[in-house]
Order: C-alpha cells, then structure tokens, then sequence
C-alpha cells in the first residue's frame, strides 16, 4: 500500500508539473512580441533568449530569426548576425529590412562588396515595394 501512495504521488506530480508546463507556455509569435519589447527597453540579455526560444519553438518564424540577427550584432558577433539574417531571406525573400540588415552586418564584416550588394537588393525591393503601394493608393 505505500508503494501504492509512492506511485500515485509521483504520477501526480507529474501530472501538475505538465498542466504547468502548458498553462504558461508561449508560441514564438509571443516570444517574437516580447523579444521587441525588452530590446526597446534595453534589455538586450532577455530580448536574445526570447527570439532564441522563438526560433527554437519554430524554426520557420522569420520575425526570430531576424531579432536574433540585431541582438547577435548587437553583441558584435557579426558571423551569426549573417546567418540569422541569410536564414530571414531563405524564409521571405521580400523581408526589406533583413536585406538591409544583413549589407550592414557584411559592412562589419570587412566585406564591402557583398555590403553593396545586399544595398542594392535592399533598393530594389523598396522601390518595388513603394510603386505596389503607389498603384493601390490611386486605385478608386
């Protein structure tokens, strides 16, 4: 019988710590959405291990990948920074500001040429982007 009361114990336990687990448990879309707020605040620390645990939760979730890829520069660890950024453009290719980001992290790099060549790719789209919202806004 104390064996009994052992196991039930036990499984119980288990069972409160799962029902825990899940209770206060995040999507990487909410770690995405506190990552920014800590970094607006300055809390570079915490902002990292948000986007790392979003990108972990979902390796496909771009907004990650990109906020991991300004805390890595952030932290002067550019070569991550370049990573990150280059999986942002495998997952959207039309993601602007990750073309931007990652010709500035090539600048850091001590690679100009590849620097040039994102800015001019980030250009691009831009004015891509701006004549799409041009023609929309002088639809009736």
């Amino acid at each position: 019988m104390h064996s009994t009361n052992r196991i039930l114990f036990c499984f119980l336990m288990i069972l409160i710590a799962l029902l825990l687990t899940q209770c206060s448990s995040k999507s990487s879309e909410e770690w995405v959405r506190e990552g920014i707020v800590l970094s607006e605040k300055g809390d570079y620390k915490n902002a990292f291990d948000a986007f790392m645990k979003a990108t972990e939760l979902d390796p496909k979730n771009s907004a990650a990948h990109y906020g991991l890829g300004g805390m890595y520069n952030y932290q002067g660890r550019h070569e991550e920074a370049r990573q990150s950024f280059q999986t942002v453009i495998k997952l959207d290719p039309t993601h602007i500001n990750a073309r931007y980001s990652l010709g500035f992290t090539y600048e850091k790099l001590g690679k100009p040429e590849l620097a040039k060549a994102e800015f001019a790719r980030y250009h691009s789209l831009k004015n891509r982007f701006e004549a799409m919202v041009a023609k929309e806004q002088e639809k009736p």
